[in-house]
Formats: structure tokens, sequence, C-alpha cells
């Protein structure tokens, strides 16, 4: 399934790894609030941008908090028991969700269960048009999967995984802090409740072997440089059988030599005739869908601003940018005698 990155996930909201420093979340957060502020940015969509982009920061330029999320998926979590340690999981996740590194749980929910593989991150450039119109692109890039050997086991044919001595098959095991207790993925096995003790030769015991895969995502018409797209299950696969991670593929946009786009707008500079700037009338402008008339006003003067309406981004969800032209008077360099003598009768008139 391909999706939008998921906006919950506050590191590819700034566009930073989970191992960024400090400073270099502080860094990105500054160029992205400038990028979608208001004063900078009048698309409507930059609002809502800009508020993810705050929550994410909120979270991680704070370190604690930061802490937390790396932890246990929340600023909030905390991770702790008062004497009831399984009742509380139990309570506090209901039937679902995870809690950090637990998977499925603790206790009477049953172990982990095998982790989740690596999300892979890829960067991909795009044209202008691609980004405008959308597009079909074709990517290659290497992953793990599970080996076909042992099915992704990790152990040898005619063998099994054992369970783990350690934590009895949980895949935790209760850490004692003084009155408070925490669960702790176990270190023997890794959280897979599950030890090797003949591993596969293929694979050497990892149950995963390299792929080339080559894929054809769709790009949605309307992607800005920095966006991205989340195709689930497309990264790494878990050890243990453990299922894929997913694959996260960025834009970055080619600029164009006449259109810079803004949000869903489209702005241009565009020379009109003297005779037209004074009179007023209709001239025909290049768009991305082409030659558009737009309308004139009498007595423009150069940078005057005018509005396409419908003539800039279109997206998958129905909204729709306008096209702006910043015109520029053409001042003949050379004139003929006739042309002259026209422009100097009309400096008799005008003076």
């Amino acid at each position: 399934m391909v999706n939008f990155l998921a906006e919950d996930d506050y590191y590819d909201i700034l566009g930073v790894e989970k191992s960024a420093t400090q400073e270099e979340i502080k860094k990105a957060y500054r160029t992205l609030a400038k990028k979608y502020h208001p004063d900078r940015n009048p698309d409507a969509a930059a609002g809502e941008r800009l508020k993810e982009i705050n929550a994410a920061y909120d979270v991680l330029g704070d370190p604690e908090k930061r802490a937390n999320y790396d932890r246990y998926g929340t600023a909030d979590a905390q991770g702790i028991d008062m004497g009831g340690f399984q009742d509380f999981i139990s309570s506090f996740f209901g039937g679902g969700g995870g809690f950090g590194g637990f998977g499925g749980g603790f206790g009477r929910r049953g172990r982990a269960g095998p982790p989740a593989g690596q999300t892979l991150r890829l960067t991909i450039n795009l044209t202008f048009d691609e980004a405008f119109f959308g597009a079909d692109k074709e990517i290659a890039f290497n992953r793990k999967v599970h080996c076909e050997e042992c099915k992704g086991s990790g152990a040898a044919a005619g063998s099994s995984p054992v369970t783990c001595p350690t934590c009895r098959g949980q895949g935790q095991v209760a850490r004692s802090m003084g009155f408070l207790s925490v669960a702790q993925t176990c270190p023997t096995c890794q959280g897979t409740g599950e030890r090797i003790d003949n591993p596969c030769k293929s694979c050497r015991g990892s149950g995963l072997q390299n792929e080339r895969r080559e894929i054809t995502i769709p790009i949605p018409p309307g992607v800005e440089d920095g966006q991205g797209i989340r195709i689930q299950q497309g990264g790494n696969a878990g050890s243990r059988r453990g299922p894929h991670g997913d694959l996260i593929v960025m834009f970055e946009v080619e600029p164009h030599e006449m259109f810079v786009r803004r949000g869903l707008h489209v702005y241009m500079e565009y020379d009109i005739p003297f005779p037209l700037a004074v009179t007023g009338g209709e001239i025909e402008v290049p768009t991305m869908r082409g030659l558009s008339k737009m309308k004139v006003s009498k007595e423009t003067e150069g940078g005057t601003l005018f509005r396409m309406k419908g003539k800039g981004v279109h997206t998958a969800d129905g909204r729709k940018g306008d096209q702006l032209v910043r015109v520029k008077i053409q001042i003949p360099k050379k004139l003929t005698k006739e042309q002259k003598e026209y422009l100097d009768k009309y400096s008799d008139v005008f003076t």
C-alpha cells in the first residue's frame, strides 16, 4: 500500500533521521517553519503543515520528551508499574497497540513476537512537470527478505528454533528498579522469544537474504520538494520471520526555467508590450497547460501581479491553485524612424 508519509512520525515530519543531533533537529525545524509560515507561503494547506511541524519539534526539540518518544512511541509514556505491572500494561493499552519495543504486550498477552524490519529511505529526483502533473516512476533498491532456504526461521533444515530460556518465550524480561518494575527486550533472543542452536548455512542464522527490488510507484499530482510517500512493508524484512518495515521515498523536485512554485500556486514573470500596458487588452501567456489568455488592465505599471484562476497545481483531492504573473513592460531598444516619430507625437500630447 502506498500512502503519504504518516503524520504521526515526528522524525519524518521534520525530515531527519532518528540519530539526528538536537542541533540538526533545530536546524530542520527552522528551515521548515520558514518555508510554511503564512507570511511566506500563501497556500491554505501551509498552516496545517506548520501545525504538524510545531508539534513534531515540541517533542523532538525536548530531550526528555524525545527520549520517551523514542522508547515508547509517545512523549507521555512512563513505562512503569506500581506493583501490578501486568495489569497496568493490559488496561493501559486495552486489546491493541504496543508499548515501545514491547510489540504485542507483556505477561498475559503473550510474547512480543519477532521484530519488524528496518524502514528504508530513498530519495528520487522529479522534474517540475512530474511533480506538477503526477507520474509513474520506476525505482530500484536493495532490501532484506526472508531466506528461501529456511523460510525466514534462521534454523537449518530439519531443526527448529527453541524457546528462549531467559524470557521463556515472552520476548521481554522484567527489571526491578527499587519499587519500580520495567519491562525490557530480552537480551538473549532480542525479543523473538526463540533461540537457534543449529543455524541455517545459507543465511547464517539471520533468516534474511538480499534482494534487488524494482517497482513502479505512483507520484500524485502536486507533490512538493521535500515531500514523500510511505510504501507499507516495502522495506527490510524482520528477523525470525518478522514483518517487513516500510519504504519511504522522498522527492527532490528540479526547478523550472520559467515557473516557480509556492504551494498550489505557480509564479512567473512575463514581458508585455508598452502599448498594451497603456491601453489594456488581452495577451496569451504560457501556463503549465499551454497558452492561455490573460486580461491586462489599462495603465498597468511594471511589477503589477495578475492572477489566472485555476491555472496552478491541481491535486488528486480536487484542490486547485492559481498562476500569478508579474508583468514587466517591454522597452524597445532599437526604434525605426517611424516609431520614433510616433513616440515624439505621444510625448507632445502627454507633456
